[in-house]
């Protein structure tokens, strides 16, 4: 958890883009995680993951994959490109035959285009500003350390002021109550819509808690983290 940002708001200078993000990890050592950061003064970039299995390998595969995913990041390229370069290079010595899901998206805080790329991640929801929420159907992918040769593609969106973006990992849909009930991404969707006039932190704090308590005392079997981002006016 030590090396995800945990300092908000991250970018005090730079009213343009707003962002909250956190991890609740299970208590077993897990791989999820999540990033965000300026590429330069136009480029907002932010992603989000989930490596296969628990404990020390998921961990230790997580580092190496975030901090791959942010160095060809900063070498420029789309997220198609940049997911192709990673995929190639955790493939290459993937003696445990670990791979990661991941969300991958560039902002351009000037034109407000956003360009994702995906690899076999859940499917994140938008709030367009005074619209209910809804989820985008993303092309699949397939996930980062599967298969050398894959390639990915790049889909484009125009984000208007106040248009919100919500990525989650599937410890959220997937949490389960004392009955092995699944959380599910309808209850996921009505509370980003209850919750989308809010700021990023208030609705983080809404679905945890709402998770929270679907739960119940359900032991937490997988990390549930969240990453909110908004386009703001300028």
């Amino acid at each position: 958890v030590s090396m995800l940002p945990r300092i908000f708001p991250p970018f005090p200078e730079r009213p343009d883009v707003s962002v909250y993000a956190t991890m609740i990890p299970a208590k077993e050592v897990g791989g999820d995680f999540y990033d965000f950061f300026l590429i330069d003064d136009d480029q907002f970039c932010f992603l989000i993951g989930d490596v296969s299995g628990k404990g020390v390998p998921a961990a230790l595969f997580m580092v190496i994959a975030k901090s791959l995913l942010k160095n060809q990041s900063l070498l420029g390229g789309t997220p198609s490109e940049i997911l192709s370069q990673v995929n190639k290079m955790l493939c290459a010595d993937n003696e445990q035959s670990m791979f990661v899901t991941l969300f991958l998206a560039i902002l351009d805080t000037r034109s407000g285009q956003l360009t994702y790329a995906n690899a076999g991640h859940n499917p994140p929801l938008l709030a367009r500003r005074g619209e209910p929420a809804t989820y985008l159907q993303p092309r699949k992918g397939f996930v980062l350390g599967g298969f050398e040769g894959v390639r990915y593609t790049d889909e484009v969106l125009q984000m208007q002021a106040g248009d919100t973006f919500c990525l989650y990992t599937d410890g959220v849909t997937e949490a389960m109550d004392t009955d092995f009930a699944l959380y599910g991404e309808s209850r996921l969707l009505d509370r980003v819509r209850e919750s989308a006039s809010k700021n990023e932190k208030e609705i983080v704090r809404v679905i945890q808690e709402d998770v929270a308590r679907f739960a119940g005392s359900a032991p937490q079997s997988d990390d549930i983290t969240l990453l909110v981002v908004r386009d703001n006016p300028s």
